[in-house]
């Protein structure tokens, strides 16, 4: 049975928004859901990539089976780069390697930290989807944040400039859900600024709609004095018909 690897990530990212509500209680919650697959930043960072409230999960999905050499060339050189810098423990925090099997059953998955895909140990864990998800939901919700949003932007920074690149040249959206569910978002001119925090982000947002206030209230000045100021051209119009 095939099951292609954006059939898993759908269902995994409707699965897992449903269960971070049935566990959430009635405070904000600030998040970046990005499925990055077939985009620029799916070469440099990876299929999926999650902040909720500064709890991040970068996350490559892979369909077992499937040509491994170029994923295996960006495990090794990756490797290297995070070990050079000291950074396996957000690694292996932040950063996962999720290969799917599909039988009549369900759907079956190998889930490690990106750093330990390769080489393929003998025997190992296999887990469900709703293992997966069940674990980052409650990670999410119960703010199980070890390191900080620059400590995972710096990790970030080494998985793209490790994959040959600085930049992305990808945006994003920032979601934020109010307890009475109303829904606003705010664009990411780079994916890597998805880790904003909710206040940062409260606090643009406030910038932002200043700015656009101030711009409204000077079109409508300037409006008006066009109206009051009668310009040259009527002058003179009306000097030559008397």
């Amino acid at each position: 049975m095939k099951i292609y690897e954006n059939i898993t990530i759908g269902n995994f990212l409707f699965t897992l928004g449903y269960t971070i509500r049935s566990k959430q209680n009635s405070t904000s919650l600030t998040a970046s859901i990005n499925l990055l697959q077939q985009t620029p930043a799916d070469k440099f960072l990876g299929d999926v990539l999650l902040d909720f409230t500064g709890v991040v999960r970068l996350l490559e999905f892979k369909a077992q089976g499937a040509n491994m050499s170029k994923e295996r060339g960006k495990h090794a050189v990756l490797e290297i780069a995070v070990q050079a810098r000291g950074l396996e423990p957000i690694s292996r925090e932040v950063h996962w390697y999720v290969e799917t099997k599909a039988t009549q059953e369900s759907l079956r998955l190998r889930t490690v930290p990106y750093l330990d895909a390769f080489p393929r140990p003998r025997e190992e864990k296999v887990q469900s989807l709703e293992d997966l998800v069940q674990s980052i939901a409650s990670d999410v919700v119960g703010q199980h944040k070890p390191y900080t949003a620059a400590q995972i932007r710096e990790y970030l920074l080494c998985v793209r400039t490790a994959n040959g690149t600085s930049s992305v040249g990808t945006g994003g959206l920032l979601i934020l859900a109010e307890p009475t569910g109303r829904l606003q978002f705010a664009v990411l001119d780079d994916i890597q600024d998805l880790n904003m925090s909710h206040s940062h982000w409260v606090s643009e947002r406030g910038k932002q709609m200043e700015r656009d206030h101030q711009q409204t209230l000077n079109r409508d000045r300037n409006e008006e004095l066009s109206r009051e100021v009668p310009t040259p051209t009527r002058e003179r119009s009306r000097g030559y018909g008397r």
